[in-house]
């Protein structure tokens, strides 16, 4: 078994050129854990030991061997995605995302923003998820469910500030 008790950098550092990376499948949910027991594709037994406040993003490098290289490769999991229209105004876009953000946060339910899409994991059923949202009747948005890879740079953020 493999113990990593530190994460070494990016697997697109130049230092990693013409390494054979070997993929640790992690879930968004498991990203902030400092303790967790995984295996890599080619069978590497891992158990991780991180500092607090560890966040364990797409192309983290765990070990290097000098030939092979363990990172982190976040899971698709299943989300709810929505997309907003370009012909939406800047307020309209600013209004319509508040209150997705708003809806999902009651429920606690964190959601991840990347490239102007807000994706959101299905923690009960896709269809209420999709409900959420169509209940909010906004005009512009299109929502789909789709495997993405959540969190790959950083925590998913909650809609709320407060702690319940």
């Amino acid at each position: 078994m493999l113990v990593v008790s530190a994460m070494l950098g990016d697997a697109d550092e130049g230092r990693y050129a013409g390494r054979r990376q070997d993929p640790v499948a992690v879930t968004h949910a498991d990203a902030s854990k400092r303790r967790l027991r995984l295996t890599s594709v080619d069978g590497t037994d891992v158990a991780l030991d991180l500092p607090r406040g560890s966040y364990l993003h797409e192309g983290a490098v765990l070990d290097d061997d000098g030939e092979r290289i363990l990172v982190v490769e976040r899971s698709p999991e299943e989300a709810l995605v929505v997309r907003f229209s370009p012909a939406l105004g800047r307020d309209e876009l600013a209004e319509a995302a508040a209150r997705i953000g708003h809806a999902f946060g009651n429920q606690h339910v964190p959601v991840d923003v990347e490239d102007g899409v807000i994706r959101v994991p299905i923690t009960t059923s896709a269809e209420l998820a999709a409900d959420t949202v169509r209940g909010l009747h906004l005009h512009g948005v299109e929502i789909e469910v789709a495997p993405v890879k959540l969190g790959r740079r950083g925590p998913l953020a909650h809609g709320h500030g407060r702690a319940h």
